[in-house]
């Protein structure tokens, strides 16, 4: 498994009669009075809103590379 922020990426290497595999899971979270899952703290400005979009954002690119090299090695 490969831990990120908010997110971690559980990669099954593939065999030559079973593909890799590959989940990414929610890791940081807290849970709204309503129930929703919420992946970042409250913004109070449109300048915490884009730090947190590019935050996550950031851990989505390198969870994308390393799934590509996964399925690259099998």
């Amino acid at each position: 498994m490969h831990l990120f922020g908010a997110f971690e990426l559980d990669i099954q290497p593939g065999t030559p009669d079973n593909p890799a595999g590959i989940r990414i899971a929610l890791l940081r979270y807290t849970r709204g009075e309503d129930g929703r899952l919420l992946i970042t703290p409250e913004c109070n400005s449109f300048e915490e809103v884009e730090g947190q979009i590019n935050s996550l954002q950031d851990e989505l690119d390198e969870i994308r590379e390393r799934a590509r090299r996964a399925f690259q090695v099998t």
